[in-house]
């Protein structure tokens, strides 16, 4: 009797232009792994920009007019259904062996839904990001968060508990550049399900900037206050006054004031509790 094969689905998320990087990421043929590139443009002029080396039979392009990341996220899972779902961007370069690390962490944990695993740098470049020590159970943002490009799920669960990503947060979005990840995980921690880390390296990626013109921005304020709300509720307001103080106390150059990046924090507070 032939064995059920584990497929793992590559959920690539590109606009307009940035179908061209797309290629880069590809691996040779085989009958475990299928690409679903949901390709967001936002003028018809950059569906003529589909590279010849897309047209393959495990890669299935499928376009979506506008804007909005994590709109484009739930449109690559919608053509999924059943096996392994990993999340990816069109600036990514995978390792020879990362697949073949992702189904086999899920065919020897059967217990769990999602998996987080690590993100290399480039040489001569920073961390990613700081990664617990070993592997571990994930049950709450503490210091550690997954970023999008380092989750694999089991597409079935996931969407059996109408799992989506939630289109307020991300790049594109109306009001909120970001937190997208965050609002992802929690919401399925909040359906029971399982998430563990393992610390492995599957994809290569520059280094997160942490600079303070994008840590500052006001859109980046509402952010927090949005994700703070949807975390401590009410108790966000007091959060947020002690977080103002923190990141302005030492004096440095800041592009905002104070009071008026409390003002965005509030205000992210408010939209994500009218909104939610």
């Amino acid at each position: 009797m032939k064995l059920e094969v584990m497929v793992l689905h590559v959920l690539v998320c590109t606009l307009d232009d940035g179908i061209t990087r797309v290629p880069h990421l590809l691996k040779p043929e085989r009958e475990d792994i299928r690409y679903v590139i949901s390709f967001q443009y936002s003028d018809e002029k950059f569906l003529s920009l589909i590279p010849d080396a897309l047209r393959r039979k495990d890669v299935r392009i499928v376009t979506l007019p506008g804007r909005g990341l994590c709109r484009n996220r739930n449109h690559a899972m919608s053509f999924v259904n059943d096996g392994i779902a990993l999340i990816a961007d069109d600036d990514l370069f995978y390792f020879e062996d990362t697949f073949d690390t992702i189904l086999e962490t899920f065919r020897s944990h059967t217990e769990i839904d999602l998996a987080f695993f690590k993100t290399k740098t480039p040489d001569g470049e920073p961390e990613y990001k700081k990664y617990p020590l070993v592997e571990k159970s994930y049950t709450r943002w503490k210091g550690y968060a997954p970023s999008s490009i380092e989750i694999a799920f089991r597409v079935e669960t996931v969407k059996r508990k109408g799992i989506w990503f939630d289109e307020r947060f991300g790049l594109g979005s109306a009001r909120l550049s970001g937190g997208e990840e965050l609002m992802f995980v929690d919401a399925c921690l909040k359906q029971g399900l399982q998430a563990r880390f393992f610390p492995k390296y599957i994809v290569l990626h520059p280094c997160m900037s942490n600079g303070d013109s994008s840590a500052f921005t006001l859109r980046a304020a509402m952010t927090m206050g949005a994700l703070c709300h949807h975390f401590k509720g009410w108790l966000a307001f007091p959060a947020m006054v002690k977080f103002t103080w923190q990141a302005f106390r030492k004096g440095e150059k800041r592009p905002v004031s104070p009071f008026k990046y409390y003002i965005w924090l509030v205000k992210g507070i408010l939209y994500e509790r009218a909104t939610r």
